[in-house]
């Protein structure tokens, strides 16, 4: 069985239970800083510049504008205004900021806020585990591995809200790749 593969499996079939709940606290921490993080950079020059050109008129939120915009386009612009001041968290093990890579794709794709929570959980999870895989020598030899590993995370999580198939969810994994 392909990696890509397994982690579907994983991503499409795990269920939350008392073994989460620690893990859960700690992603709804997650949540909350990343969302400060955001509101203060949201008038920095980039995400001026990202809203700027980002085409509005979908329904999801976008930090620092009262019109909404399609999902890719929020998540986009999100994640430039939480990452754009560079407090937000850390994961020093894998080398990256989780919440940045994750939390704007599952915002953008959420309609249950429990679904919410698990799903960026999950893509918290995959975005840890792949860069603690991919290691110290991914991040030296200039590799961010908020965005490398972290579009493993924030596809896990997308697949997930989503409800991709398992062969779809496969094939969005070896999209990421």
């Amino acid at each position: 069985m392909s990696l890509a593969a397994r982690l579907a499996g994983f991503v499409l079939t795990a269920q939350p239970d008392a073994s989460s709940r620690a893990a859960e606290a700690i992603m709804r921490l997650s949540l909350y800083d990343w969302m400060v993080c955001g509101i203060a950079g949201a008038n920095t020059p980039v995400a001026v510049a990202t809203r700027a050109v980002a085409a509005t008129g979908g329904g999801a939120s976008v930090f620092g504008s009262p019109e909404g915009a399609a999902p890719a386009t929020a998540a986009w612009v999100n994640g430039t205004c939480s990452h754009a001041l560079d407090y937000d968290d850390t994961h020093f093990a894998h080398i990256g900021h989780p919440s940045v890579a994750v939390l704007p794709a599952v915002l953008a794709l959420a309609d249950d806020a429990e679904e919410a929570l698990w799903a960026a959980l999950l893509g918290a999870e995959i975005s840890v585990r792949v860069g603690m895989w991919l290691g110290r020598g991914h991040y030296q030899i200039g590799f961010h591995q908020t965005a490398t590993a972290g579009a493993f995370g924030a596809t896990a999580a997308a697949a997930r809200l989503l409800s991709l198939t398992p062969d779809q969810a496969e094939a969005a994994f070896g999209l990421a790749a």
